[in-house]
């Protein structure tokens, strides 16, 4: 479950030939900007980030979504999967990046 009021952590799938080297890595960490828009079984989050977002792998554009102390940890500090999504975007407004993400599916959101 995605909770509007927590914090979020965005992780990308990293360039690499074998599951050694190829692993999630952090490309940004910030908070939701606004509750998130569902049409049609597409759910769009826009995450705010203070400072820049920098993409390694241009390849992939999977996207994980955690938050801490959701997804399938049992402690409350840990940072837990909330939602797999692609990157739709990436914008600059006023010092801070926005950062548009897809997720197919269903997506449950609370406060």
């Amino acid at each position: 479950m995605i909770r509007l009021s927590k914090p979020v952590r965005l992780l990308e799938w990293g360039e690499g030939t074998t599951t050694h080297n190829q692993t999630w890595s952090t490309i940004a960490e910030g908070v939701l900007n606004n509750k998130p828009k569902s049409y049609a079984g597409l759910t769009t989050l826009k995450v705010e980030v203070d400072g820049p977002v920098v993409i390694k792998n241009e390849k992939s554009k999977a996207i994980k979504v955690m938050q801490p102390g959701e997804g399938m940890v049992h402690t409350p500090g840990r940072w837990g999967e909330v939602a797999m999504g692609s990157l739709k975007s990436i914008s600059k407004s006023d010092g801070k990046t926005l950062v548009e993400i897809e997720i197919v599916g269903a997506a449950k959101m609370e406060n």
